[in-house]
């Protein structure tokens, strides 16, 4: 397995993902005029961070510790979930009650479409070695 063409694979495809997400919550702000972007800022940037922070230690793990990347992907799903309760714990101690509720939403739109991607992707992985 070419641990460097598995990342860059991860990372385009988390990037076109991401932009899919931007543009309809572009399209939502457009034809519906609902206030949408600070929370897809704010999950762009949660998405992103997680993502590279994901390929930079499935690099290292898969180079220096092979027989460890089953517990590797448990543990970033479990520290991505972590996150995003904080983020989420976050936003609603300082949001109003609408904001709120439009972040949520945004906000879990984004988070379930990575969840998904991640678990795929490195089921295959997974499933190579």
């Amino acid at each position: 397995m070419d641990i460097q063409k598995a990342s860059r694979n991860y990372m385009l495809r988390s990037a076109v993902l991401t932009a899919g997400l931007c543009a309809m919550s572009g399209g939502a702000m457009l034809t519906a005029a609902l206030p949408l972007a600070l929370p897809t800022l704010v999950s762009v940037l949660f998405v992103l961070t997680v993502d590279v922070a994901s390929v930079v230690l499935f690099r290292w793990v898969a180079t220096n510790h092979a027989d460890m990347l089953t517990s590797f992907f448990t543990g970033v799903s479990g520290v991505r979930f972590l996150m995003a309760l904080a983020l989420m714990a976050v936003w609603y101690l300082v949001a109003d009650s609408e904001s709120m509720k439009m972040f949520f939403v945004v906000f879990l739109l984004f988070y379930m479409v990575t969840l998904v991607h991640q678990s795929v992707f490195f089921s295959r992985i997974s499933n190579r070695l």
